[in-house]
């Protein structure tokens, strides 16, 4: 028990050298004091374990001290050396000062004291080991609870998603409907049909979608990275930034923004609409809105229309819209999301 420590307080000199003579071979650490008001003073600065103190003493009584010890050192076990043995003065003592052991003179420095002080050392230890495991079990609790939270929100946002899914598909099936109705050729449907195909099964891989923080230069290095790959085959990509929103944090459906602009600019590479791909990344913080600009021929393709027609279906599902018109007087694919401003880097 070296790691311990006890403090004796008694007016009574030829006392405390009696215990420190006695006890000069345990573990645990000794301290004296000789009045309550010396005691108060050696809490200050050292960290005490249990307190043994005479009820008996003159300026402050040891009822006194236990009770300011109680107060502002509750974890300090107490215990009191006295010669009063009056049963008001043993409950006042016990009651009061909320009293672990109260040993009464004359005593067994062997068969009272020593027992006594181990036994209150151990009762410290097991207090001290019991706050721990409850500070340890709440902290688990609390894990738990975020666990749970976060657990609940995915389960929603799946859900929400799924809802999204379904809302996507049936828009999907409501047009393949109605160009059928517009007797459409097949090669037209055909096309539809394979273009949902794959939007469907690399949107399902990018769920569950919620909004999240990201900046402009992510959105382009992820862009860059994801469409280096071998397998796009495209050809090569300028990505520009607008200065107005380069250092700027937003907050937007980021997955589904990289999942518009990387199938757009695959269809375009494919099939071969321009031999430079270039995207201008620009933001409206008036409107709240992020905008994508991708100018291409200046000739409408058809098929690019129809592909654009089914991509909408799952943007517009994300605050998000793709439209064609002129900017700077050429062609361009414009891509917009509803967005808000997380944060501002000062440079």
């Amino acid at each position: 028990m070296g790691q311990y420590t006890v403090l004796f307080v008694d007016d009574e000199e030829n006392i405390l050298h009696s215990i420190k003579r006695a006890l000069i071979d345990e573990e645990y650490r000794c301290l004296f004091a000789n009045s309550g008001n010396e005691a108060l003073k050696i809490l200050e600065k050292e960290k005490v374990n249990v307190i043994v103190a005479d009820m008996k003493m003159p300026e402050m009584d040891g009822l006194t001290l236990l009770k300011i010890v109680k107060q502002k050192y509750p974890k300090v076990v107490r215990v009191v050396l006295s010669g009063f043995t009056h049963l008001p003065q043993v409950l006042a003592a016990i009651n009061q000062a909320d009293i672990y052991r109260f040993i009464t003179k004359p005593w067994s420095i062997e068969d009272e004291l020593k027992v006594a002080i181990n036994q209150a050392l151990e009762y410290y230890k097991i207090q001290e080991e019991k706050e721990q495991l409850t500070k340890a079990l709440e902290k688990r609790n609390e894990m738990y609870q975020n666990l749970l939270k976060t657990i609940n929100n995915k389960m929603q946002e799946i859900n929400n998603n799924n809802e999204i899914l379904r809302e996507i598909i049936n828009s999907i099936i409501s047009f393949f409907i109605q160009l059928c109705k517009m007797q459409k050729s097949i090669d037209n449907l055909i096309e539809v049909m394979l273009n949902a195909k794959n939007l469907l099964s690399r949107f399902i891989l990018i769920m569950p979608i919620s909004t999240e923080k990201f900046s402009p230069t992510r959105l382009k290095k992820d862009l860059k990275k994801d469409l280096s790959k071998p397998d796009k085959m495209l050809n090569s990509i300028v990505i520009n930034i607008d200065s107005n929103c380069r250092n700027i944090i937003f907050e937007s459906w980021y997955s589904i923004i990289l999942f518009t602009v990387e199938e757009i600019i695959e269809w375009i590479g494919k099939n071969n609409i321009v031999e430079t791909i270039k995207l201008m990344v620009s933001c409206n913080e008036e409107n709240n809105k992020f905008i994508i600009t991708i100018p291409i021929s200046d000739s409408i393709d058809e098929n690019l229309a129809m592909f654009l027609i089914i991509l909408k279906f799952f943007t517009s599902k994300f605050e998000g819209n793709i439209r064609l018109d002129k900017v700077n007087g050429q062609n361009s694919i414009i891509i917009e999301f509803g967005m808000k401003t997380a944060e501002k880097i000062v440079n």
